[in-house]
């Protein structure tokens, strides 16, 4: 082999290594921006404050595993806030039931639906996710003026998370 045939094997295969480390690089990096965290989440909300302001506390168990509160933005939305990051969730009902006993002054709320993650912020923004939901309130008190003398509600939800 003569020199020049020599150089360029030689030029061919260090272009050869050099051009798939920039496949490989490329490769990692296109991995790196795909959801590396995904699996069954769960999420029960809870609160005992009957105000209207109050801010139930989300207990989050799964991908996401962290104590967070949920921010009810309407009738639709809500922000859960957890230390890496917020979650905007969406959910809508699918079946309903109250009923309220004079008697005993135990009024009841159960709510079964469906919740989708719209998206978030920090580690969880590009969170994606959907899921099925239940929610169930207890109050004790006949004097609508005043609060109630008992107040739980409890928020059940869980479904597959991405991020």
């Amino acid at each position: 082999m003569t020199t020049h045939v020599r150089r360029v094997l030689a030029v061919i295969a260090v272009f050869t290594l050099a051009l798939f480390g920039l496949a490989t690089s490329a490769s990692a990096a296109g991995h790196a921006a795909k959801p590396q965290h995904h699996g069954l989440q769960h999420f029960l909300g809870l609160q005992s404050n009957p105000a209207e302001t109050a801010t139930p506390t989300i207990i989050a168990t799964g991908p996401i595993h962290a104590q967070g509160t949920d921010t009810v933005v309407d009738d639709n939305n809500d922000v859960f806030t957890f230390p890496a990051g917020t979650l905007s969730v969406f959910h809508s009902p699918t079946s309903q039931h109250d009923s309220f006993d004079p008697v005993t002054c135990l009024a009841r709320h159960s709510e079964k639906g469906n919740y989708r993650i719209t998206g978030g912020t920090g580690a969880y923004a590009q969170a994606t996710g959907k899921g099925h939901y239940t929610v169930s309130v207890i109050v004790v008190g006949c004097d609508q003026s005043a609060p109630p003398t008992v107040f739980q509600l409890v928020i059940d939800a869980k479904g597959p998370i991405r991020f």
